[in-house]
């Protein structure tokens, strides 16, 4: 693992953040957060046009075919800026993934518009047992002279409304191996359902009832499928890490500038020796969650065996991004608390990461059972 960019990744991390302090304001995304406002199209088709939705696909789809720790260095940025786009989920998670498990013509078919902008994707994999336990049933898909028909519930579903296809997984009855299909959300038989959480997120849980499929949006089934999408989830966690990391940092620095302007008995609080330590040991979880997120990104590129690296930096990452901004809510005082602040933002972004595709509780249990 390197510990430091090339030029060209410095090069490529400084213009991202260029953009996204232009582009991506605070202001910007409380009104995305708190009035549910619909992203405008133009910030993604900027991102298309410079490039960030072609970095993780190959040359033969149109993409750049990027080294992963480009691609991090991008992601990052974007947690820094509280990014609320579907950058993620639709590029890093769906888009990968059809890359990995779609055939040739569905490679020519939906990589291309993707990678473009024209196209915007959810992953649909939350089922109903991870909330009641088994015996509730699950997401199936059955053939049917018409192609296949879809029939179950997905929960927690980022930006479903907006996006063109749901990537769902499904199972199907007589061997009850997963499968995935590409899903209109305007397709007949496909109800949307806002759900209210904290971090204010766009998120909806998905009813299918007797939903058609054609044959041409079944993306593949079988025990490569169901480890395909085990390898997108861990590798979209590594990535998240680094988002969160990114956030953390930015948060770090929001709180150290407002410890050197608030001034307490004649002083700057950052001049307070208990101030300096909270920061202090803020900044050391920031390097760690940096490192850790990084390792495994390395890991996953690499090849190697990342379970642990990939547990290590998703429970890391989301426990520094947390604490930071417990933290800086401290060392801000009571306006810390004010919806007029910004911190607040970070502090919802925070919460959805963790709780992204699952929450910690899986990659915990790992590490305890490697341990």
């Amino acid at each position: 693992m390197e510990l430091d960019l090339t030029s060209e990744q410095q090069q490529i991390k400084d213009a991202v953040r260029r953009f996204l302090s232009r582009e991506c304001t605070p202001a910007m995304v409380r009104k995305m957060r708190e009035e549910h406002a619909a992203l405008p199209r133009e910030i993604w088709q900027s991102m298309a046009e410079l490039g960030w939705l072609s970095l993780p696909f190959a040359d033969a789809y149109g993409g750049a075919g990027s080294d992963w720790v480009t691609l991090a260095v991008v992601v990052e940025e974007l947690g820094r800026a509280c990014d609320p786009t579907p950058f993620v989920d639709c590029i890093v998670t769906c888009g990968w993934l059809i890359q990995d498990v779609g055939s040739e013509a569905q490679k020519q078919q939906w990589l291309p518009p993707l990678i473009e902008g024209k196209l915007m994707l959810s992953l649909a994999t939350h089922e109903e047992t991870a909330l009641h336990g088994a015996g509730t049933p699950p997401t199936t898909l059955r053939q049917c002279p018409a192609g296949l028909r879809l029939d179950g519930r997905k929960y927690f579903v980022v930006n479903a409304d907006a996006s063109d296809f749901l990537l769902v997984s499904a199972a199907m009855p007589d061997s009850a191996e997963t499968s995935l299909v590409l899903v209109s959300p305007k397709a007949e038989g496909v109800e949307l359902i806002a759900l209210h959480s904290l971090a204010h997120a766009n998120v909806h849980e998905v009813r299918f009832n007797n939903v058609l499929v054609p044959q041409e949006q079944w993306l593949g089934d079988g025990p490569v499928a169901q480890s395909r999408l085990d390898e997108a989830l861990d590798r979209t966690q590594a990535f998240q890490s680094a988002a969160a990391a990114g956030g953390a940092r930015q948060v770090l620095e929001m709180t150290v500038a407002y410890a050197k302007e608030r001034e307490q008995f004649g002083k700057p609080i950052g001049s307070f020796q208990a101030v300096q330590h909270m920061l202090a040991n803020v900044w050391t979880d920031v390097e760690t969650a940096w490192l850790a997120a990084y390792e495994a990104i390395t890991y996953l590129e690499a090849g190697l065996p990342a379970a642990e690296k990939v547990a290590i930096a998703k429970c890391a990452s989301n426990a520094t991004f947390l604490q930071a901004c417990f933290t800086a809510h401290q060392i801000f005082g009571g306006m810390g608390y004010m919806w007029e602040t910004d911190l607040h933002l970070w502090t919802r972004k925070a919460k959805e990461i963790e709780l992204a595709y699952g929450g910690p509780h899986r990659y915990r249990r790992r590490l305890a059972a490697l341990l």
